[in-house]
């Protein structure tokens, strides 16, 4: 075993309290290291639910609460920074932070840091000037700028003007065991992310109302967190008979996702600009091709046509287009096994978990 390092992975929020990418990517993250040998603290904020998370090293602060702050556009999320600095006074080899403000307050620790940022930081996702700044100094003052993607990297040294890394989320395929027999039956499509504009859930409403022209069949199921109702007026008068074909049944728990792939024809993540699309490699660990659009980083997932398709963002007819060629794939005997083996390249053990402990013990020696 290398030798061993003492790691702070710093956000206000853990899985499964929250479920989302950016907490799932800690907490598998958190798990890899530890496994690994090294010694991780995850400070996180402290909630008024009781604690459910799954990993052992959490360390809670409170969020201070400045409520003369939230009208220039500083939340919580901001605030808890305050919270974490004396925490992060521990003798730590390496900070990772995932807010740019938690970056900025282990750089005041004088702790080596790493900050990833976890949307694509386009110009325009930035809801104030305040956020702008604050991110720009972020990525000034971390000892290391890590993205989600090659698209995302790319989009910050554009935005900041920094050079940046690639660290992706990855999947611990134990979890999503698959299903490798060739899906048949009528098309089930899956829809796992909340139901926001941002995720793309009318555009895929409107794909919906195309592909049902030519597979009568098909299903829609909405299996994020949100109420989708706001989606379906994109339907006009076909709204009953469009609404009759979707099964909207919530994010369930943790351990229902993996069943929901293996059921699934295909997964369909229609967002603008999602820096990964976490998703999309879980559909693939449980056999199940995929299909997103040409933004953010997603299409560096799907960048094999034997496992899913890319379809431009914002057309409903070539995205109902490219779902149906990919439930034609997933009807093939093969496909099943490639998808499983093309989500090997994002293996926490294999692949993802040694490049950040690479990222980190280069900062240790210097």
């Amino acid at each position: 075993m290398m030798d061993q390092l003492s790691i702070a992975l710093v956000h206000p929020f853990v899985w499964p309290e929250v479920r989302r990418g950016g907490e799932r990517y800690l907490d598998d993250l958190a798990w890899y290291l530890s496994r690994a040998g090294h010694r991780v603290d995850l400070i996180a904020g402290k909630t008024s639910e009781p604690l459910i998370a799954s990993n052992r090293h959490i360390r809670r602060v409170r969020y201070p609460r400045l409520e003369r702050l939230k009208s220039r556009g500083i939340s919580e999320v901001d605030t808890f920074a305050i919270g974490a600095f004396p925490a992060l006074l521990r003798r730590y080899d390496v900070v990772h932070a995932f807010t740019p403000a938690a970056a900025l307050a282990a750089r005041a620790a004088r702790r080596r840091t790493v900050y990833t940022l976890l949307g694509h930081p386009r110009p325009e996702i930035f809801g104030s000037t305040f956020q702008r700044r604050l991110t720009g100094a972020a990525v000034r003052h971390a000892t290391v700028v890590a993205a989600l993607s090659a698209a995302s990297a790319r989009q910050s040294e554009a935005t900041f003007g920094r050079t940046t890394e690639v660290l992706s989320p990855g999947v611990r395929l134990d979890r999503f065991e698959p299903e490798l027999a060739a899906r048949s039956g009528p098309p089930q499509i899956l829809f796992p992310a909340a139901a926001l504009p941002q995720k793309g859930l009318e555009l895929l409403v409107r794909a919906l109302v195309v592909l049902l022209e030519r597979m009568p069949d098909a299903r829609l199921v909405i299996g994020g967190p949100g109420d989708p109702s706001w989606a379906f007026s994109a339907a006009g008068e076909r709204s009953l008979r469009l609404r009759a074909a979707i099964d909207v049944v919530g994010p369930g728990t943790p351990d229902d996702v993996p069943a929901r792939y293996r059921a699934a024809t295909v997964t369909v993540l229609p967002s603008r600009d999602d820096a990964f699309g976490l998703v999309l490699i879980e559909s693939l660990a449980c056999g199940t091709p995929a299909v997103c659009c040409d933004a953010g980083g997603m299409p560096e997932i799907l960048d094999d046509p034997a496992v899913g398709h890319v379809a431009p963002y914002g057309d409903p007819i070539t995205l109902a287009e490219a779902i149906e060629r990919t439930v034609g794939l997933a009807r093939a005997p093969g496909t099943p096994a490639r998808c499983r083996e093309h989500a090997r390249r994002w293996d926490w053990i294999e692949s993802v978990g040694p490049k950040h402990e690479a990222v980190y013990r280069r900062l240790v020696s210097v």
